[in-house]
């Protein structure tokens, strides 16, 4: 009887000791799995009230995420996470001192958990302590964090002009971060602000790839930001050479492996199309020749032309196989959407054309020189108002 009762106290034992490994691996795994931390039977929950916590707070529920941050620093009061939670509820709730006290605490434990920066960063931004602001910024950027939180306390602290002078006093040469930064910068900063940071970011040394920036400042030409796009690629990555949105003569001195900038003429490369420069009297000559029947395109780039009639003057002769158009001017509208629509095609082989430039759905434009198979010599376009 005696060993009966044994086995079955041991059997009870290895079931409880089961459960609770069962248990505690859940927990474990719902720190960053809310679908098992729900799971988690409460007697063995303490990682996994982290992503409960975090989840009452994205739902709104700021009451049952606070509640949950104290239990979470009752069982585990070492690790900054709870602490942190908590100061994010304690400042949704209005109660900043109390959030502040949260914080630190959480940062004598630990600055490596990013949830209690970013918990920083947002009372630093209340209480107007812009270094601290900055600093914690900078940082969360440098470990390649991006989301829409950290974007959404970039843009407050760089609206204010004593944030944007925190910011540009922690960027240094930079690498790696500056190139997840600067395009949404360009997105979202007001011309002023994006300015300061850009020009700093290059006399400090950014090293910015300007192949992967170059589409997006086109991008931003065409969304209704051109300000900011020149802005970027003025101060970052024109070396000297912007093309101003105004400046319309072709340009040789882009060679093959060149970003382009977001006003520079671009040569795509056409099966059966090539192209030389020459040096005329008034600028650069670009020769061509189609040797293909379909309509190319010669050279293209972007404008922002302001609503009105305007005329184009190309010098230069296009001519043209039989039964082939010669030089097309084409003109191709883009609204702050990004949807574009053409505005139609002006043949240029008397060397102007008149156009107008809708006050709507046009906030920028791409001019396009397309021709069929033949060849020519286009040079010192000008376009000027009525």
């Amino acid at each position: 009887m005696t060993s009966l009762f044994g086995r079955v106290a041991w059997i009870v034992v290895l079931g409880i000791v089961a459960v609770a490994a069962v248990g505690l691996q859940m927990d474990r795994e719902g720190r960053r799995n809310f679908a098992v931390a729900q799971a988690v039977p409460a007697p063995f929950r303490s990682s996994s009230l982290e992503s409960l916590a975090h989840a009452a707070y994205d739902a709104g529920n700021v009451e049952g995420g606070l509640a949950l941050a104290r239990d979470m620093v009752r069982r585990r009061p070492i690790p900054s996470e709870g602490l942190a939670l908590l100061a994010y509820g304690q400042l949704q709730k209005g109660d900043q001192d109390a959030a502040l006290q949260s914080v630190i605490m959480a940062g004598d434990r630990g600055w490596r958990d990013r949830f209690t920066q970013e918990t920083l960063v947002m009372l630093a931004l209340q209480a107007g302590e812009w270094s601290i602001a900055a600093q914690r910024t900078v940082a969360l950027w440098r470990i390649g964090i991006n989301d829409d939180r950290l974007k959404a306390m970039t843009a407050d602290l760089l609206s204010q002009p004593r944030g944007v002078d925190a910011f540009t006093a922690q960027v240094g040469r930079e690498k790696y971060w500056a190139n997840a930064f600067l395009p949404w910068a360009g997105a979202a900063l007001a011309p002023p602000a994006l300015a300061e940071v850009a020009s700093t970011m290059a006399r400090k040394g950014a090293r910015v790839d300007c192949a992967a920036l170059s589409p997006r400042t086109l991008t931003l030409v065409r969304s209704g930001r051109a300000e900011p796009a020149s802005i970027l690629w003025r101060n970052l990555c024109a070396n000297g050479h912007f093309t101003e949105p105004a400046a319309f003569a072709f340009r040789e001195d882009l060679g093959d492996d060149a970003p382009i900038g977001p006003f520079d003429w671009q040569y795509p490369e056409v099966s059966g199309v090539d192209r030389t420069f020459s040096r005329g009297k008034q600028g650069p000559v670009l020769a061509y020749r189609n040797r293909e029947p379909l309509r190319s395109v010669i050279a293209k780039r972007n404008a922002v032309l302001k609503a009105g009639n305007y005329t184009a003057r190309l010098d230069g002769a296009a001519h043209a196989e039989a039964g082939f158009r010669p030089i097309v001017f084409q003109i191709i509208c883009y609204a702050r959407d990004g949807s574009a629509r053409r505005l139609g095609d002006a043949e240029m082989s008397s060397g102007s054309t008149d156009f107008f430039i809708p006050d709507t759905f046009c906030d920028s434009q791409e001019l396009v020189f397309l021709s069929g198979r033949g060849e020519g010599e286009i040079s010192n376009l000008t376009i000027t108002p009525q």
